[in-house]
């Protein structure tokens, strides 16, 4: 009976079937068991500009609308560059910038008096707007829960926030120029969760409201994406993002404000090991 069942399991064995079968097919690792990543986002943008630039005396300037008042672009195409590397089990370590930044120009005919810094802009006046904004984000990333289907950690880093804000008339060789750039600290959450082998849902979370001497400001930063796992070591990723950025200085001879509400859909390619 031995021999029967030895000669059967080498047929099976040599059979043209066995010979053609294929092992079953690798699923792609765990992305949250990345050590490394590198993702490129693009970003449809559209954002909502308010800016203020008192006189040097202290005299209050006018609150103006860039995109309704100056023509600035509304809309930008911008792009995201960023990297995170997990230090530890649980720690990991993100840092973003702009590698298509959000600089934008605009021209219009002013259909109201606009007082910005020493300088007066009156109706119908051609004036050109240009304004650049920088934002480098550096985090540390605890994550207090963390198994293989979910990961959620607490954040704490800060953001290097630069704006220049600039406004010339020229036919009356006109310029007026405000320019600030500070580090804000962030606090913040993150989740990741493993819906299937291959599908993926993260969010984001940071907020900071300060009230320090003569500088009052706000910064919200909102993330919600969705991810496929393409391959083994490539992540593609549809999402939506926010920030709002709100400051007002109350310095003498440097006081002004300015807000910016910049949100839209992403599309990313991510890159980890």
């Amino acid at each position: 009976m031995l021999k029967i069942e030895r000669l059967l399991v080498v047929a099976l064995l040599c059979s043209p079937v066995a010979v053609r079968a294929k092992p079953p097919a690798e699923l792609p690792d765990n992305l949250l068991n990345d050590r490394f990543t590198l993702q490129a986002a693009f970003i449809e943008s559209s954002n909502a500009t308010r800016i203020r630039l008192d006189s040097s005396a202290g005299a209050p300037g006018t609150q103006f609308d860039a995109e309704k008042d100056t023509r600035l672009a509304a809309r930008k195409l911008i792009g995201r560059g960023e990297l995170m590397f997990r230090m530890r089990e649980r720690g990991r370590v993100r840092l973003a910038n702009f590698f298509l930044p959000l600089d934008r120009r605009g021209s219009a005919v002013l259909t109201r008096t606009i007082n910005f810094g020493d300088e007066t802009y009156n109706a119908g006046d051609a004036v050109q707007t240009e304004l650049q904004l920088r934002v480098l984000a550096l985090a540390y990333t605890y994550s207090f829960v963390r198994t293989a289907r979910i990961e959620v950690g607490a954040s704490l880093g800060f953001d290097v926030l630069g704006y220049d804000a600039q406004l010339t008339v020229p036919a009356r060789l006109r310029t007026s120029q405000s320019d600030r750039s500070a580090p804000a600290p962030l606090a913040g959450l993150d989740a990741t969760g493993r819906l299937s082998s291959r599908f993926y849902a993260e969010a984001r979370a940071q907020y900071l409201r300060v009230n320090v001497a003569t500088v009052s400001g706000r910064l919200q930063v909102y993330e919600a994406n969705a991810l496929y796992r393409a391959h083994p070591n490539i992540t593609l990723g549809i999402g939506y993002t926010y920030l709002d950025i709100a400051v007002d200085s109350h310095k003498v001879g440097d006081s002004g404000a300015f807000g910016l509400r910049s949100t839209g859909p992403q599309l990313f390619a991510r890159v980890g090991f």
